[in-house]
């Protein structure tokens, strides 16, 4: 490789042969070739100008490897162009993706997706999106939020997510959950178990009951009899403070009618005249206590 000539034509022929490789290899370019770098081949290049000419060949050969697409899914994933989808405050709203996953919004969520020939990767911030996955072995399917990574194993699964905290609720197959940062342990879940992500710290939960999960797909829910304490669950999903309840017998008081679980605000409101509570707001949560 040393005595081999740089095939200039050929460098340029391959920049220009594809949109994508100019930006790849101007990004490997800043950060391999830094100030340091520039300086230690410059002073080098005045002592033994061939040697210069040599490394910086091997260079550039180097870096034609480590821009192929296989090599670098990192960058074709920043340079895809992310397709948005968003749902209004209120309202619930089920798209299709272009490999046929199914993705269902919920709390004014909205999401960025980019697909590559590597990645699949679904960013938001905050509200609630329920995932049916299409397997692709080749491809992970990964949803990341407020410093959750989401890894799926071919399954369908919940995520909500709040400044506080994020949860995860699987309905099918498996998935991984694990803080963003080098250093996250990954946690394995299966049908039916959750767990949450608070700062850096994974935690288990007790295991669902499948039926009760993301019930806020279907927007109105019937109840007959349900305990208030289960309607406060499922309006939770979707609030953006935590809703507690202060005392067993409030908590145990049977509800029936139909609530609209993707406006839980209102329809708090409306259960404290029926139910006779009062809501005490506070920035961080709110309180139902009896009258």
């Amino acid at each position: 490789m040393d005595n081999a000539p740089f095939d200039e034509a050929g460098f340029r022929s391959w920049l220009s042969g594809n949109p994508r490789c100019q930006p790849i290899f101007e990004t490997m370019w800043q950060r391999v070739m830094g100030p340091d770098m520039d300086y230690a081949l410059c002073d080098y290049g005045r002592r033994k100008s061939m040697a210069r000419k040599r490394l910086a060949s091997a260079a550039v050969v180097a870096l034609l490897s480590l821009v192929s697409y296989q090599s670098l899914p990192s960058i074709e994933l920043q340079l895809a162009t992310p397709q948005t989808f968003e749902v209004a405050d209120g309202a619930v709203r089920s798209i299709t993706l272009p490999d046929g996953s199914r993705l269902t919004l919920g709390g004014g969520a909205k999401v960025n997706v980019r697909f590559t020939r590597s990645d699949r990767v679904v960013d938001f911030s905050q509200g609630a999106v329920f995932a049916d996955v299409a397997h692709d072995s080749d491809r992970p399917f990964r949803i990341r939020t407020n410093g959750a990574d989401i890894v799926d194993i071919g399954t369908s699964f919940e995520v909500l997510s709040k400044p506080s905290e994020v949860r995860v609720t699987v309905t099918e197959g498996e998935v991984e959950l694990k803080h963003q940062g080098w250093f996250g342990t990954p946690v394995n879940l299966k049908a039916s178990q959750a767990a949450t992500l608070s700062g850096s710290s994974v935690s288990r939960m007790k295991n669902v009951n499948l039926s009760d999960v993301a019930r806020w797909r279907d927007d109105w829910v019937e109840y007959r009899g349900t305990p208030l304490r289960q309607v406060i669950d499922d309006l939770q999903s979707l609030s953006p403070l935590p809703i507690e309840i202060e005392g067993d017998r409030l908590a145990n008081q049977p509800v029936s009618g139909r609530i609209k679980l993707s406006r839980p605000s209102e329809q708090l409101d409306n259960l404290a005249v029926i139910q006779s509570f009062r809501i005490d707001r506070t920035s961080h949560a709110l309180i139902l206590r009896e009258e």
